[in-house]
């Protein structure tokens, strides 16, 4: 859940923290509101006199988003010392104590701060004012298409740049997708959608967004990874570090999966201390999950089962079930043997 919170200078703006907050909390967002102590009731967060700055500063470290009802001027001043880089700078952004105007000051793509400013506006009837070029343009910018999908791709900054700059311009920049990603992904203003890798002419920026390796490498390509897949794992007891980083080299090779497209992996809640499969997950910093046997029975019966698993851990099948079960999808490969390991992958159903 991400982390809002609020500060205001004035008994308006205190006023307009408050009702901004209880809105934020009914979207299920939680949301904090720092006063100075005069302006301060009951329980809420306060400062001292004197003590702006360096409160700003702590909210500005600590929270995903800081909303500021104040002059914009405050802001830029009062933050300029702690701003590093849009890539881990938290989103900023500027409402006057009225709620008339509702401003993206900073991190308007990758912190958020964009679509957290209409969804402010909507909330309290300010007008959003944001000034970013592939948002005055109405064309999907780089950076969020990517983030709609937790992708990742080379260069990022540099990247960013050129093409969301061309894509501003109106400038042509083409896109492959694979089928099976597309329901993540509704906006594509400002792309030349291609059907086919085939399609793509040559000197005209290609971005590809899929989870498989193999296409082509060309300073006209960039290919985002999607982080979209869930892995379920079964394993014998104390399989080796090396076995299970086999199977997994393995099974990605044989389906020309990308590593970086993992989101999660899955297994049954009595191989949750298995030291292969902790490796696994940490190895390549991917989230693991671990699920009661009675939980997946509930989607265990989408598969084979056998009945030596079934006598053992109570489900008759863990890389399957638990595959499905953690992302809230059925499998899109078969079940994968070998080295006393098994695998199985579905997709997430949201992001």
């Amino acid at each position: 859940m991400k982390r809002f919170v609020i500060i205001a200078l004035t008994v308006g703006g205190a006023k307009v923290a408050r009702y901004l907050k209880k809105r934020l909390q009914e979207q299920e967002c939680h949301a904090d509101v720092v006063l100075s102590q005069r302006l301060a009731q009951d329980d809420e967060n306060y400062y001292l006199k004197g003590e702006f700055t360096r409160t700003i500063h702590r909210l500005f470290k600590e929270y995903d988003c800081v909303i500021c009802i104040m002059a914009t001027g405050i802001v830029v001043r009062s933050l300029a010392s702690v701003i590093v880089d849009k890539t881990v700078d938290p989103a900023v952004i500027v409402m006057d104590e009225k709620a008339t105007n509702v401003i993206s000051l900073l991190s308007g793509h990758v912190g958020g701060a964009n679509e957290w400013t209409r969804l402010i506006a909507k909330l309290t009837g300010a007008t959003p004012v944001i000034t970013t070029a592939t948002d005055t343009e109405n064309v999907q910018a780089l950076d969020i298409l990517a983030k709609r999908v937790n992708g990742w791709y080379p260069n990022f900054k540099e990247n960013t740049k050129k093409i969301n700059c061309l894509l501003a311009e109106g400038k042509k920049v083409e896109l492959y997708l694979e089928p099976y990603l597309r329901r993540y992904l509704k906006r594509l203003n400002g792309f030349e959608i291609l059907s086919g890798i085939k399609e793509h002419q040559e000197g005209i920026p290609l971005i590809i967004v899929s989870d498989r390796s193999g296409f082509m490498k060309s300073n006209d390509v960039i290919h985002v990874i999607p982080q979209v897949n869930v892995l379920g794992i079964g394993c014998r007891k104390n399989v080796t570090y090396e076995m299970m980083q086999q199977t997994f080299a393995e099974f990605c090779t044989e389906h020309q999966l990308l590593w970086q497209s993992f989101a999660k992996l899955a297994s049954i809640d009595v191989k949750k201390h298995e030291p292969a499969i902790q490796y696994l997950a940490q190895t390549f910093n991917i989230t693991a999950e671990f699920y009661s046997a009675s939980e997946l029975r509930q989607v265990s019966t989408n598969y084979p089962a056998s009945a030596f698993v079934l006598k053992t851990v109570g489900v008759g099948n863990v890389a399957c079930a638990a595959a499905d079960y953690a992302s809230g999808e059925q499998n899109v490969t078969r079940r994968y043997a070998n080295h006393e390991i098994t695998m199985a992958l579905s997709r997430l159903h949201e992001i």
